[in-house]
């Protein structure tokens, strides 16, 4: 009996060793790759950038994972394209164990902190080592045997975690199970979209005193809204619309919220969740595994319940992870230049640049002299939404024009340059020769040969006054009616300078024509219009006859 014992003790002995012999050999090795030797980063204008770094990893033969440490945070998984690799790729996943207070009380879980109370009016001090047990819906602690519960003792309180618990971090890391046949050390180049990235074209144009003429200044606008920054990287933007799908879009990391449960009275009933924090809470860890009172003061404020006086900051011993606060920097002295990529312009930025996390950085575009600008005013005209019934002139319709800038893209133009979309700014002299902005406008993707144009709004100083003079209304068939309508535009100019004034009736219906026309209609304005010119404090009057068929 003695014997057979040992057999099966020798037997399962050697099962469990080789089981777990087996489970040594299958586990991947995992090899950390702190940050890539390179990157190239391409914007493209609708929230998304293409990321490609170039890594140097030394892999052994066989399964192994590779951590990617310092992908961006805004990544998009789907996306990721390893090249450069010899081997074969297994599986990828995408971590990010967003580092926050919620998430350091649940990750130390029967783990020690010291827990700090101050007393809000006597400013007395307690410091205890106290063990987490739970987390979650609200957190408890066990003082000397006693539990104690998160934010309910009624004092401003702080509490020191030792260390940083496992899997927590600020950094996104993107790992891959790969498989390789030789060991060595490979240069892996691994590519993929994230969001939170854009740019847009910001132009100047400082007109000329006459108006015909201006200098027009462009900066490459481009705003980095994650937590990664790029230095000395290789920089492209794309301009054009890219046709990208709804689901190009990087994974919500939804931060988790810890609040105070308390018993009320301090018994055992069910716990009622506070609805605002009653006490400052501190978190703290100092960067040495050492804690002091110049790392980790006291707090002591909250005489009132509102939420803007709750301070709230998470400091960790092992790690300190600063999020970069946001800075526009002033222009750089590099240049863009420009390519063709299929239907879309690329522009290259000259030199590296540095992009910090949350960051907005401008680059020199251009800086053209001598552009030709025309100033216009613009009037839409809507037949079907007049009223057929004006037969007192004081019953028309007083409206302001659009002013409009019109600057010349000619390809033997000065300019002559694919412009990106953007917004446009607009300065003037004054009288006292000072430049001073006079509107500022959006506007669109411009090619070669057309104008770029740019509306910066109403002008209150060159009106139309609208009088429709005569209307008919006749029965066409059973679901039309066929209208004939003179009309009066009396345009009025109040600036010291003539203003052109350009007429615009769209073709929103049917069989229309125009006759009775007071000033010959302008073949450049579509689909239909006028182009007047009103001498500087003056007025002019444009008629015609409209007739069409509505319904």
């Amino acid at each position: 009996m003695i014997r057979f014992l040992c057999f099966v003790l020798v037997f399962l002995l050697s099962v469990g060793a080789s089981a777990s012999e087996h489970a040594r050999v299958i586990s991947p090795t995992r090899i950390i790759s702190p940050g890539a030797e390179s990157t190239a980063l391409t914007i493209y204008p609708d929230n998304l950038a293409l990321i490609t770094e170039t890594r140097s990893i030394k892999l052994p033969a066989g399964k192994s994972t590779i951590v990617f440490e310092g992908v961006s945070d805004r990544m998009v998984p789907a996306s990721i394209l390893l090249r450069e690799f010899s081997g074969l790729t297994l599986e990828r996943n995408f971590d990010y164990a967003l580092l926050s207070k919620a998430n350091l009380f649940e990750k130390s879980i029967g783990e020690y902190v010291t827990l700090t109370r101050t007393h809000k009016d006597t400013g007395k001090i307690s410091r205890n080592r106290a063990k987490i047990i739970s987390s979650g819906t609200g957190t408890v602690f066990e003082i000397d045997g006693k539990l104690s519960a998160y934010q309910c003792s009624g004092l401003s309180e702080g509490t020191r975690f030792d260390n940083l618990p496992e899997g927590l971090t600020g950094v996104a890391e993107l790992s891959i199970d790969v498989s390789t046949k030789k060991a060595g050390t490979q240069e892996i180049v691994i590519s993929y979209l994230a969001d939170n990235f854009s740019w847009a074209a910001d132009y100047r144009l400082d007109l000329a005193t006459d108006n015909k003429s201006g200098n027009l200044a462009a900066w490459i606008t481009m705003n980095n809204n994650t937590s990664r920054s790029f230095n000395n990287t290789p920089t492209a933007i794309i301009a054009g619309r890219l046709n990208r799908s709804g689901q190009t879009r990087a994974p919500t990391i939804r931060t988790k919220s810890l609040r105070a449960n308390c018993w009320p009275d301090q018994s055992t009933q069910t716990p009622v969740a506070l609805p605002k924090y009653l006490y400052s809470e501190q978190t703290c860890w100092d960067g040495s595994f050492a804690y002091s009172e110049e790392n980790c003061p006291p707090q002591i404020y909250m005489e009132s319940m509102s939420d803007k006086n709750v301070r709230d900051e998470v400091v960790v011993t092992g790690t300190r992870i600063r999020r970069a606060s946001f800075s526009a920097n002033a222009p750089v002295a590099q240049s863009v230049e420009q390519e063709d990529l299929g239907d879309y312009k690329l522009y290259r930025i000259s030199e590296p640049i540095n992009v910090a996390a949350y960051q907005t950085k401008q680059i020199r575009f251009f800086n053209v002299a001598d552009v030709k600008v025309k100033k216009l005013y613009t009037v839409e005209v809507f037949l079907d939404q007049l009223s057929y019934n004006y037969d007192d002139e004081e019953q028309g319709n007083l409206s302001s024009t659009q002013t409009e800038f019109r600057l010349d893209n000619n390809k033997d133009g000065p300019l002559a340059k694919p412009l990106p979309k953007g917004s446009i700014r607009i300065f003037q002299k004054n009288a006292a020769g000072k430049r001073l902005i006079t509107g500022q406008s959006s506007v669109r993707d411009t090619p070669i040969g057309i104008e770029m144009k740019a509306k910066p709004g109403a002008s209150n100083l060159v009106q139309v006054y609208t009088n429709v003079t005569r209307s008919a209304v006749k029965q066409g068939n059973k679901k039309s009616y066929k209208v004939r309508l003179s009309l009066a535009h009396t345009i009025s100019n109040a600036t010291d300078q003539p203003a052109l004034v350009e007429f615009k009736l769209p073709v929103t219906l049917k069989s229309l024509k125009f006759d009775q026309k007071s000033h010959k209609m302008d073949p450049r304005v579509l689909p239909n219009g006028w182009t007047i010119l009103v001498p500087a404090n003056s007025m002019q009057t444009l008629k015609y006859r409209a007739s069409y068929i509505q319904g």
